[in-house]
């Protein structure tokens, strides 16, 4: 299972790891933690214009695992205000929260869509993510 984030409105993203980028290297061996946990990411975001597509190792181990955290705080109610990664590529915001639903600005490049879910499925895609990302553990 990937993240899959779709409102009322058909706007939505998907984000699928793929891989490490480098699973070669040898964790065992002193090496930057983010050559050893970055990951290549496809992620789609489909806004009012179409969908934007990138794959890219866009996403350490430890912010995949942050971005289910911070997912699961905004279904809650208690998300702060965005989060974003070490490389800019996708970056997600939080906007008004009202009646269950929170508004999230997604960015995939250049491209961004506003995203209103409500918090039931906010809390499943955190879940089905954090899920996916057993089988990446930080190495």
């Amino acid at each position: 299972m990937s993240l899959q984030l779709h409102d009322a409105s058909g706007r939505g993203l998907a984000l699928t790891v793929l891989r490490y980028e480098l699973p070669e290297l040898d964790p065992s061996l002193p090496a930057n933690d983010w050559d050893t946990n970055r990951l290549v990411v496809d992620a789609v975001l489909t806004g009012a214009d179409g969908s934007h597509r990138a794959v890219d190792p866009c996403l350490l181990t430890s912010e995949a695992r942050a971005l289910a955290d911070w997912l699961h705080a905004v279904a809650d109610g208690r998300g702060t205000a965005g989060i974003g990664f070490v490389e800019p590529l996708l970056s997600f915001r939080l906007g008004r929260q009202a009646g269950g639903t929170a508004q999230l600005g997604v960015r995939l490049g250049d491209v961004v869509a506003d995203l209103v879910v409500p918090s039931r499925p906010l809390h499943a895609a955190a879940d089905a993510w954090a899920a996916h990302l057993e089988d990446f553990p930080e190495r």
